[in-house]
């Protein structure tokens, strides 16, 4: 039996899970938890490199008589400057950083967006790694001719680990420097910006041996023989792995946070007009299949509208009697625009753009039903908007795939909800598989556990995971959901 060391890292927390087979099947322990933060470092926001490397290290360390291996995946685009000597020459910068806007005015005077998605199949952004680079060298220009190699967040945590310079192809994929249709980098693209190919590490196929933490750039890593394994280094192509959509064509996947990932896996990019007018980006997975994906807000507006009805009312408010309520609304919910950029913003008074996007509907439609919602009906609203984003999206990827993706497969902390599960099947009129919840970091273990031979691929490891892993699914129209059947 052996024992590996997960490190799932997001954008405000990450974790490590401690993950093993036994005669009961898949077990896991999370053994560490650390929240964090951009900060204003040198006139950019940055992450906080040390607290999160010392984080990393530590756990190793500390589990370090009993794990084999150790892996990593983490959000997209983000990177790390390292200098010929091996040193990281500063801090990453985060990428809502407002000075990549700099870098997509640069591109735009080389192509334009459409020019660059036919390219690269990523949906356009100032938060592209290509974008970024280019507001980094006009920014500072001697810190990109300083830097011998470009390593995003997992390759860079991996080198510190390991000392390997590695990049991998999930997480490349996020930053419009791959050509989508050959699933490598673009050398059109690194000419005509002046960008040098020798800054792009080599690719090292997902599931293999990067190296040892023997060879670790952390000297107190050095005293252990721990393998370091590439897994899939960004936490969709993780959380997408673990989903039926990666076996089964005809099904369609969301990713239910903060934002919402809704996507396919297909054998090919989309990179055609229709697919760009839909707002949709090609990235890869497992075995360099295309995910064919979009990304829509998700939990994000209710988090942020929750934490200030909590603050009106003085008191904390459990899911429950979010649930509990709107439950009893009869009929649906009057629905809002969530892709309204005034929903991606903190300092938003929530319950105040709710109501006047409702209120211009009203007047649009003619429907003024609103007037009667209270306080927590608003929750209600913010659910029926997010399914019938589902439905939208499905259907433009149903006339974009000609498939008929006829069932759902859902991941994330909106699996937990049995009312926006329920909701999306009858919205969508399509069964919905609910769970895992936590499916970047189930992606990265099992990865892991089938390099190390621990189990014979991901089938094997999703049937095992199945106890503390369950999924459950919803049927479109079904009057009691205590119907639904729990499955493994």
């Amino acid at each position: 039996m052996k024992k590996i060391l997960a490190i799932d890292m997001g954008a405000t927390s990450i974790r490590g899970i401690l993950a093993y087979v036994d005669n009961n099947g898949l077990q896991m322990q999370e053994v560490m938890r650390l929240s964090h933060k951009m900060v204003k470092v040198d006139g950019c926001l940055r992450w906080q490199w040390s607290r999160l490397i010392t984080a990393i290290s530590d756990t190793v360390i500390k589990y370090a008589s009993e794990i084999s291996a150790v892996a990593v995946d983490t959000w997209g685009v983000d990177f790390g400057l390292i200098d010929t000597q091996g040193k990281l020459l500063a801090d990453p910068i985060t990428y809502r950083e407002p000075k990549h806007l700099k870098g997509l005015e640069i591109s735009h005077r080389y192509f334009t967006d459409e020019e660059l998605f036919r390219l690269t199949g990523n949906q356009v952004s100032p938060i592209n790694t290509l974008n970024q680079l280019l507001a980094l060298r006009a920014e500072k220009p001697q810190l990109l001719k300083q830097a011998a190699k470009i390593l995003l967040i997992p390759d860079l945590v991996q080198y510190y680990l390991c000392g390997a310079i590695l990049g991998e192809k999930s997480i490349w994929s996020t930053t419009a420097m791959l050509d989508a249709r050959n699933k490598n980098i673009s050398e059109y693209l690194l000419d005509m910006f002046g960008l040098d190919r020798h800054l792009i590490p080599a690719f090292r196929a997902a599931g293999t041996v990067s190296g040892s933490t023997l060879n670790s750039i952390i000297p107190a890593l050095r005293a252990y023989d721990i393998k370091v394994i590439n897994v899939l280094g960004h936490d969709t192509a993780g959380a997408a792995l673990v989903t039926r959509a990666m076996s089964e064509s005809d099904c369609m996947f969301i990713s239910c946070g903060t934002w919402s990932l809704v996507g396919v896996s297909t054998d090919k990019a989309f990179v055609d007009q229709a697919a760009y007018r839909a707002g949709l980006t090609n990235e890869l997975a497992y075995q360099e299949r295309t995910l064919l994906l979009q990304n829509i807000t998700g939990l994000y507006v209710l988090e942020q509208y929750k934490q200030q009805l909590e603050n009106k009312m003085a008191r904390k408010i459990a899911f429950s009697e979010i649930t509990e309520h709107v439950e009893k609304h009869q009929g649906t919910y009057l629905t809002i625009d969530l892709g309204n950029s005034v929903f991606a913003q903190a300092d938003t008074d929530f319950a105040a753009a709710m109501k006047e996007s409702l209120c211009h509907r009203a007047v649009n439609s003619g429907s003024d039903d609103y007037r009667q919602y209270d306080d927590f009906d608003y929750f209600g609203v913010i659910y029926q908007s997010l399914a019938e984003q589902y439905r939208q999206t499905q259907q433009q990827l149903r006339q974009i795939t000609q498939n008929s993706l006829s069932k759902v497969h859902l991941i994330g902390g909106g699996a937990k909800s049995t009312y926006l599960c329920q909701l999306i099947a009858d919205t969508l009129q399509t069964p919905v598989i609910a769970g895992p919840y936590e499916a970047s970091a189930l992606g990265n273990i099992l990865l892991q556990l089938k390099t190390l031979g621990e189990i014979k691929d991901i089938a094997q490891g999703l049937e095992l995971s199945g106890k503390i892993c369950p999924t459950v699914i919803y049927q479109p129209q079904m009057a009691n959901r205590t119907e639904n059947k729990k499955i493994n």
